[in-house]
C-alpha cells in the first residue's frame, strides 16, 4: 500500500509521532512517504492509497502548513487517518473538520484518529503560567508538570500500533 504521513510540528512533538507511525507502517512492508505538510503537494494527495494527515494544536485548530494542505487539495485518496499532538488537558475532536465536505464529495473514508499529549516547549514554564488566571496557576503548574516529556516511549508505542491498525 502506497502510503503518506503528511505532518505540521512546532515543537517536534507531532514528528516524533509521525516518525513512530512510518516505523510501524516499514514493519509491516508498506511503502511509505514521510513529508512536513510544508513539503508535501497538496494536489497529489490523491496518488496515495492512504494518508495520515497530522499537526500540532494551535490556538485550537492544525498548524498553518496543515490548513494549507486541507485548504488546496483537490482529490483524497480512498482512505485517510488523522491524528494530532496537543499540550492542552482535554482533547480537539473537530481538528480536522475542515476536510469533512470534501471528505464526503470524495468518498474517502476516515478510518480514525490518534491523539496524544505532548509537552508545550514553544513557551517557558513561566510564559506560560502567566497566560493563566491567577488562582489557577497552581493547577496549571501541576498539569504542566504530569506531560513533561511527552510523548513518551508509551505514547508512541501507541501512535505505532494505531497506524499499524489502519492496514488490518
Amino acid at each position: 500500500m502506497k502510503v503518506l504521513i503528511a505532518y505540521h510540528s512546532d515543537t517536534g512533538n507531532t514528528e516524533k509521532v509521525a516518525k513512530a507511525m512510518k516505523e510501524g507502517l516499514d514493519e509491516e512492508g508498506q511503502e511509505v512517504t514521510l513529508l512536513h505538510t510544508k513539503d508535501c503537494d497538496p494536489l497529489s494527495l490523491g496518488s496515495y492509497d492512504l494518508i495520515l494527515l497530522g499537526s500540532c494544536i494551535i490556538g485550537g485548530g492544525p498548524g498553518k502548513s496543515a490548513q494549507n494542505i486541507i485548504r488546496k487539495v483537490t482529490e483524497l485518496p480512498p482512505k485517510i487517518a488523522f491524528f494530532y499532538t496537543h499540550g492542552s488537558n482535554r482533547p480537539y475532536p473537530k481538528t480536522f473538520k475542515r476536510l469533512d465536505k470534501k471528505l464526503e464529495q470524495s468518498n474517502t473514508k476516515v478510518l480514525g484518529t490518534f491523539e496524544c499529549i505532548g509537552e508545550n516547549t514553544t513557551w517557558t514554564e513561566e510564559e506560560q503560567l502567566n497566560m493563566v488566571p491567577p488562582e489557577k496557576r497552581e493547577q496549571a503548574k501541576i498539569y504542566m508538570d504530569s506531560i513533561k516529556g511527552r510523548p513518551n516511549e508509551e505514547d508512541l508505542a501507541k501512535a505505532k500500533e494505531f497506524a499499524k491498525s489502519l492496514i488490518k
